[in-house]
């Protein structure tokens, strides 16, 4: 199993224990993490608990609950560096810490102690984390002596990743390469391998990074043909980001740029999910052979950008109406009988916001507002509860630009008092950071 639990147990009360869960196991760098410490069996009738991170020179508190005085988060001694501090809260027996977002620096030991009625007990979560990094970037860096040098990219790999590369073949090249991996200041690998081949009249290879914690990879393929050889070297596709945040209901794009100084014969571009082998559609832009074509079930949903856009390497796809089997992972490719390009694009929900003002008036129906101000392009806001499923359905939003152009927006929504979580959410359009506005819980 990829989380460890050690149960100490310094002195025994008859028919109680303590077990800790995280959730998920292995989480990605962004994401958030649950911890959870189930207080099992006769729970002392005055108790404390204290959920730590285990650090050889100081533990770090994430949350002190004392049963008598409801709870309090000692968070003070917490990285400072942190956006978002951990959130905790006790209910039926279990002391719940929300980490968001993961970060490298997250992974290690962390410790719920129970003590009370002269009894103490601890378990212990060893946290692993991972980062799935970002698609390689494979482009070919010099052509010349008879001979290629590509060059292979990438970053946000946790732990070490494995660089493969590969020939048309599928045979193992990867002794030709020099690679060098390097930690950044996230603690984060980041990778720069470079290959040299002879030239030969056409081959393939393939780029390919490893996380073998996950036993997942991301790959790219570049073509080498020396007929072409000044012309490939200027091709590629690529996108300004490649996550994209979505709200159920609204319209996204999904970027993707066509680099060329010349358009090769017989070019495809094309737009596909990546569990499904059919396209959804293509374009072919070959002068008076151009041909255009999108499966039946995307006409309504999806749009390629033509024209003018065209003109200027802009072949991204909008989606429209985004519901949540929209959700995944989509390619965007360029072929001919020369070369082949793709970058991978992923579509997923929620987002993060600055931290401004939160209401909440708990009855058997709990009310939350929250309210944004000073954002521009106008923003999207996204309600969710302890499950991440949207609650934008319930909310009531109001909008209002200002004299200086800037948005202000206030939302709504009233849920049962027994959710155990509900988050407020804002994005801005034309960013790929977010900011997390709220959590409530009940009680507060």
């Amino acid at each position: 199993s990829s989380t460890c639990f050690v149960v100490l147990l310094l002195k025994l009360a008859d028919g109680f224990t303590v077990t800790v869960h995280a959730d998920p196991e292995v989480p990605l760098i962004g994401q958030g993490l649950m911890l959870s410490c189930h207080l099992i069996g006769k729970i002392p009738t005055n108790f404390q608990v204290h959920w730590y991170k285990w650090e050889r020179n100081k533990n770090m508190t994430l949350y002190f609950y004392n049963s008598t005085s409801n709870g309090s988060e000692l968070v003070r001694a917490w990285d400072e560096h942190r956006s978002i501090t951990p959130k905790g809260w006790y209910e039926n027996g279990i002391v719940k810490v929300r980490l968001f977002p993961v970060q490298a620096e997250d992974r290690g030991q962390y410790v719920c102690a129970v003590t009370g009625d002269n009894v103490y007990q601890e378990a212990i979560a060893e946290v692993i984390i991972a980062g799935f990094g970002s698609t390689p970037r494979l482009i070919i860096e010099q052509q010349q002596n008879n001979s290629t040098t590509l060059r292979c990219t990438s970053h946000g790999w946790y732990p070490l990743p494995e660089v493969l590369w590969t020939d048309s073949t599928g045979q193992n090249i990867s002794t030709m390469a020099e690679t060098r991996i390097q930690k950044s200041v996230t603690e984060l690998y980041e990778i720069d391998s470079t290959l040299r081949v002879a030239d030969i009249a056409s081959d393939i290879i393939s780029c390919t990074v490893i996380n073998p914690l996950l036993k997942k990879h991301r790959e790219n393929v570049i073509a080498i043909s020396v007929r072409v050889q000044h012309r490939v070297k200027s091709l590629n596709v690529e996108a300004e980001h490649e996550t994209i945040t979505a709200v159920i209901g609204e319209n996204i794009i999904l970027p993707c740029r066509l680099i060329t100084k010349h358009v090769p014969p017989s070019m495809e571009l094309q737009w596909r999910k990546e569990d499904d082998k059919c396209p959804m559609g293509y374009l072919s832009p070959n002068g008076s052979n151009s041909r255009e074509w999108l499966r039946k079930e995307y006409e309504k949903k999806a749009e390629v950008f033509k024209g003018k856009e065209f003109g200027k390497g802009n072949i991204s796809l909008k989606l429209n109406n985004i519901q949540v089997e929209d959700t995944g992972k989509y390619i965007c490719s360029a072929t001919s009988n020369i070369f082949h390009r793709e970058i991978i694009i992923e579509v997923v929900f929620g987002g993060v916001g600055n931290e401004t003002s939160l209401q909440v008036h708990q009855q058997k129906i709990c009310g939350y507002e929250c309210k944004w101000t000073g954002w521009y392009p106008k923003p999207r806001f996204s309600w969710r509860n302890h499950k991440g499923e949207s609650l934008n359905s319930l909310a009531d939003t109001k909008e209002m630009q200002e004299e200086n152009n800037h948005f202000t927006v206030a939302s709504s929504i009233a849920v049962p008092c027994d959710t155990p979580e509900v988050t407020c959410a804002i994005v801005n359009t034309e960013s790929t950071d977010g900011h997390l506005d709220v959590i409530a819980f009940p009680g507060w």
